[in-house]
């Protein structure tokens, strides 16, 4: 649909950083924002009123105009959660989803906020644009909705907002429906009911209209995968669920090794379903969706010991690979993310094994091999507090699966900021580029006794290539073009 865009003057705003500079220039001197940089400079930065963030999805096409869209966690700075002044509303707002214009990714523009429920985790958001399904060529998001994370109780469900209105009158932006549980009984007696455990992330395909989530029910150990029908955002329907053995009560325990579905990653092209699962178990897995009533596992690897727990899974396609050729191409391979996470990976990393990055060897599905690693050298990241070590890496480019055609990633590093990974050799990844924003006035610890650092946890990817990054401690969106030589594979001639 064609959008007038709607002038807001905010306070909130911090464009000073960025000036009349426009993408693609290059900018005279040091950059004011950074600790240090290698082969990525800053394009644009807003402050996102301080308030928390955690995933970003970037979506534009030529109908829709240019977007960001913030899912926040709650108030950390405070206990208990409280809100934060909204200049454009002039109300006192809980953290919810923040909607930016980035048609200048030098000024990117807050245009609204979604105000979030007190006490919620509203980290998760993704976007559809001019809604086939229903026939009302709408635009939906849908974010996630979780109190109590990571607990048994506590609210938790995904909302669903009509957003089509966002560039011409934002305050017409409204909840259509809400996902609150699996139906009861749909997987055995006692199995299946209102959300538990987690409410967490999830995914929802413009082209199947399915919504694939990582939220928890009655009847299992913990988070698994559901699939959803949103071809009417109106009246969600259950479709089916993923989990490992020894995950759903019926099954033995001793399989169990307390992990929980992160999140799904989404390649509808290929049918399939790749998924992380965090705690202790170290464990990930690929899922055949081509009747998504009943996928099937089709691979899973247990990375521990002596790795920790895989949080993101891209799968990349090679047409060239050094020492293969002929029937052994093309191949295909899996970048993994661990997430540093809570007080192991805090200063000073009690934990003796660091999380890191991953290359793994899956073009025989029924045997993924890992064949590389990667990790930013612990250096002083130990000593500067927070957490140190990756949380994801950019899953997606301009809201879609990204399948990383220039064999980069960007990852987000905690307090080593944002990192750039040339993986045009899958078995020798290295470092090509990085960015480490320094602190702001917004920024806090990220628990107790922790110093301020900077917390990078997020990273997405436009249209443009252009990469966004979110901090955890509420010191802003930092926007990052990477200027070096991008990524050659120089193959082995026979």
């Amino acid at each position: 649909m064609t959008r007038i865009l709607w002038g807001i003057a905010t306070a909130g705003l911090a464009a000073a950083v960025t000036g009349t500079l426009l993408w693609g220039q290059s900018r005279p001197g040091a950059d004011p924002l950074a600790e240090s940089a290698s082969n990525v400079r800053l394009v644009g930065y807003h402050d996102m009123q301080g308030r928390q963030a955690l995933q970003l999805t970037a979506r534009s096409d030529a109908a829709n105009g240019n977007w960001l869209y913030v899912g926040y966690q709650p108030n950390a700075r405070t206990e208990p959660d409280t809100p934060i002044l909204n200049p454009i509303t002039r109300r006192e707002e809980f953290n919810g989803t923040g909607i930016f214009d980035i048609t200048d990714p030098s000024k990117p523009r807050l245009v609204w906020h979604i105000p979030g429920q007190k006490g919620a985790n509203h980290r998760s958001v993704s976007v559809v644009y001019d809604y086939t399904h229903d026939g009302s060529g709408r635009d939906y998001l849908i974010r996630s909705l979780d109190v109590g994370d990571g607990g048994g109780t506590g609210d938790k469900r995904f909302q669903i907002f009509d957003i089509t209105s966002r560039g011409s009158d934002p305050s017409q932006i409204k909840l259509v429906a809400e996902i609150t549980g699996t139906p009861p009984n749909s997987c055995g007696p006692g199995c299946g009911g209102p959300f538990e455990y987690r409410a967490h992330k999830g995914y929802w395909s413009e082209e199947s209209g399915l919504y694939y989530s990582a939220s928890g029910e009655p009847g299992f150990r913990n988070t698994l995968a559901h699939i959803w029908d949103l071809k009417d955002p109106k009246n969600p329907k259950f479709v089916g669920r993923a989990w490992l053995p020894g995950m759903k009560e019926t099954e033995d325990k001793a399989l169990y090794q307390g992990q929980y579905a992160h999140h799904p990653i989404i390649d509808e092209q290929n049918n399939r379903m790749y998924i992380g699962f965090r705690n202790a178990s170290g464990l990930m897995g690929a899922w055949d969706i081509s009747n998504p009533a009943s996928p099937k596992l089709v691979w899973s690897y247990d990375m521990n010991p002596p790795a920790r727990g895989p949080h993101t899974i891209t799968p990349i396609e090679y047409k060239e690979v050094p020492n293969f050729h002929g029937d052994a191409l093309p191949r295909k391979y899996a970048f993994v993310t661990d997430e540093a996470g809570g007080a192991a990976d805090m200063a000073p990393c009690p934990n003796g094994v660091r999380t890191k990055a991953y290359v793994f060897d899956v073009t025989h599905e029924s045997h993924p091999m890992p064949v590389a690693v990667w990790e930013v050298p612990v250096g002083n990241f130990c000593q500067k507090g927070g957490r140190f070590g990756p949380h994801q890496h950019a899953e997606f480019r301009n809201g879609r699966y990204n399948r990383h055609e220039d064999k980069m990633a960007w990852v987000a590093y905690f307090n080593a900021g944002v990192r750039v990974v040339d993986l045009a050799d899958p078995y020798h990844p290295r470092e090509i580029g990085h960015y480490l924003p320094k602190t702001n006035k917004n920024s806090h610890p990220i628990a107790q006794g922790q110093k301020t650092a900077i917390q990078i946890n997020d990273v997405t990817l436009d249209h443009r290539g252009i990469a966004y990054a979110a901090d955890r401690v509420g010191t802003g969106l930092f926007i990052l073009e990477y200027t070096g030589r991008k990524p050659q594979l120089t193959t082995t001639s026979y």
